[in-house]
């Protein structure tokens, strides 16, 4: 029998009791830490971000993917998206999601804190699923993703912080926030905004430079350079994390992207760095204006090509909509129009608002400093 979601409730509330007494054997600073951890724990799982990005005229580093993938698919789920609450869909999960933002924010917040108790309660916090629910194969053999194991990740990340990431602290926000899972949204100017996640921004210790941390699960032994170097998701982070650094009156001017993944297989973590140059940068916004012009265009046409390649995906699952994907919208979604977005910089759940401009110019200022 899993867990429901009363005893989930007074677990919780309990737990809330004990580390937020300040009679606590772990002392005053726990208490402070506990705070941190819940706020990173609830921020994986954000609903009004990601009702936002469900918009017709929102983009984001997913829903860019998809189009990629199969037009067609990107515009079915953007009707899907209008015709039903996709934040609540979203706390809808399955183990490997769990597994994901369980050790995203046990160690986001063991790097924001140095507190063990805090970073290990985050990823319980983060665990949307019963307690002993654990993935297996098709022959019924456990693939190391579990809550336990979860748990047992973010005690290995202590040793692995100490010797990877000794030279930075997670930067803290001018209103004493850390800097994890901020949030932003840049108004390009052209009827689209786009909105991404930064995982944590670091801050060197010596240079005061700025680095990103994206943080990564994998059910493979390793990772290599050609499973990131070119992230278009990364480069964006680089170009997003130039005006914070300006806006915050820090150093700029090549940035470090540091991929830190976990493998749920052979439980270690490994880290892949990558420098992204100003040109890079420059080549981001470019293909970001390129693929709302594309669209665009699918849009005016009224025309949302298939690609077949996707109806099967790496896993062997098959797409959602295949066999139902030649059907006209109206069938399949009768009424629905379309969600847009009028003004992002009212969001409350965004950390960060940017134009194209103040991107472009930002870059600009840059150069001018090297």
């Amino acid at each position: 029998m899993g867990t429901t979601d009363a005893d989930r409730a007074a677990i919780l509330g309990r737990l809330e009791e004990i580390f937020s007494s300040p009679a606590n054997s772990l002392g005053a600073s726990s208490v402070d830490s506990f705070g941190e951890a819940k706020a990173i724990a609830a921020s994986t799982s954000d609903k009004e971000y990601f009702k936002l990005t469900g918009s017709a005229n929102a983009t984001s580093f997913s829903k860019l993917t998809l189009l990629h993938e199969c037009p067609r698919k990107y515009e079915l789920e953007g009707l899907r998206a209008s015709s039903r609450d996709e934040a609540a869909e979203r706390t809808q999960t399955n183990v490997d999601f769990a597994f994901g933002h369980a050790v995203g924010s046990g160690i986001q917040t063991y790097g924001a804190t140095g507190n063990l108790v805090a970073a290990q309660f985050a990823a319980f916090l983060a665990w949307k699923m019963p307690w002993d629910a654990e993935k297996t194969d098709k022959s019924g053999k456990p693939v190391g993703k579990s809550l336990a194991l979860a748990l047992y990740a973010v005690e290995k990340f202590q040793e692995f912080r100490r010797l990877e990431l000794g030279e930075y602290d997670v930067l803290r926000l001018p209103d004493g926030r850390p800097a994890t899972e901020l949030s932003f949204a840049v108004d390009t100017q052209n009827g689209f905004f786009h909105f991404g996640h930064i995982d944590t921004v670091l801050q060197h210790r010596t240079t005061k430079r700025l680095a990103v941390w994206e943080g990564k699960t994998s059910g493979k032994d390793s990772v290599t350079d050609a499973d990131f170097a070119n992230s278009y998701q990364a480069l964006g982070y680089s170009v997003v994390l130039d005006a914070i650094s300006e806006q915050l009156g820090l150093p700029g001017q090549e940035y470090e992207v540091l991929y830190i993944t976990y493998s749920s297989k052979s439980r270690e973590f490994m880290i892949l760095p990558f420098t992204k140059n100003r040109s890079q940068r420059a080549e981001w916004l470019q293909d970001l204006l390129l693929n709302h012009a594309m669209i665009k265009q699918y849009r005016e046409l009224n025309f949302f090509p298939k690609r077949g390649n996707s109806c099967i995906n790496q896993w062997g699952r098959q797409c959602q909509w295949f066999g139902n994907c030649q059907m006209r919208n109206e069938s399949l979604f009768p009424g629905v129009e379309l969600r847009r977005i009028d003004r992002a910089i009212d969001l409350k759940s965004i950390d960060f608002h940017f134009t194209l401009e103040q991107l472009i110019a930002s870059q600009r200022n840059r150069a001018l400093t090297i």
